[in-house]
């Protein structure tokens, strides 16, 4: 007894390309779209670090004050990591190394991480790929900043500033 089966073309399910799970790239690659979002970011971040206005207590931008940080009401005298590193990194962008220094370590790092970064998704854009060493910088950026935020924070509380 033979079965009428339609042919396969009806029952078969969409698998992608290729044959695998994967959806067909429709335009852009996800990876080049958010290339586009870290360029401008960081170009954005330089752009508001060089017109900023940096003081002891806060950085401004045309007379308006910067970000009031959350965690400040909830720790009480304890600075969380993040603590000055607007100010810090406005000021590394600046050229006052000595002030973006105390008012966090890391914000140097910053504002040497954030032409870099526009640096390395100018090159991706213009490639119209992710290479491998392009995600290998990508992971030492992030770890840096991490590494950043972290040591500068330890730092301060050693120095006792």
């Amino acid at each position: 007894m033979s079965a009428n089966l339609a042919p396969e073309s009806e029952f078969s399910c969409d698998l992608g390309v290729n044959g695998s799970n994967q959806k067909p790239n429709h335009g852009e690659p996800r990876s080049l779209r958010w290339s586009w979002v870290w360029l401008s970011g960081s170009a954005l971040a330089m752009t508001a670090g060089f017109t900023a206005s940096v003081g002891p207590d806060a950085a401004t931008w045309f007379g308006v004050r910067g970000p009031h940080c959350p965690l400040e009401a909830c720790l009480g005298p304890i600075a969380c990591p993040g603590c000055g590193l607007v100010r810090a990194t406005c000021a590394a962008l600046q050229g006052d190394l000595s002030s973006a220094f105390t008012y966090h370590p890391g914000g140097i790092v910053i504002a040497a991480l954030l032409p870099a970064a526009a640096l390395l998704h100018l090159h991706i854009l213009r490639g119209g790929r992710v290479l491998p060493g392009h995600q290998k910088l990508r992971r030492a950026g992030y770890l840096t900043l991490v590494a950043a935020i972290a040591l500068g924070w330890a730092l301060r509380y050693t120095l006792g500033s």
